[in-house]
């Protein structure tokens, strides 16, 4: 990425793997954070956002996914 400023000075920077790509994987603070962001915008409470994102930390472990669409609603 190259940036221009108005004074003509130019700043640029490469990444190879940027954050969330396959190589470097992505982080659960990162996933905690986006999903306590935006999950209560549907109206949940903080109660079920806290519960449903536990469940989403477990998701290969819970039995059925009704688990977690249970408390999305």
């Amino acid at each position: 990425v190259t940036i221009t400023l108005k004074d003509g000075r130019r700043f640029s920077d490469h990444v190879d793997f940027p954050r969330g790509s396959a190589p470097r994987g992505i982080e659960w603070a990162d996933v905690d954070a986006k999903y306590r962001r935006l999950v209560p915008l549907s109206g949940l409470t903080q109660e079920k956002v806290e519960a449903s994102l536990a469940v989403v930390h477990r998701l290969d472990a819970v039995k059925t996914v009704s688990e977690l669409t249970r408390l999305l609603r």
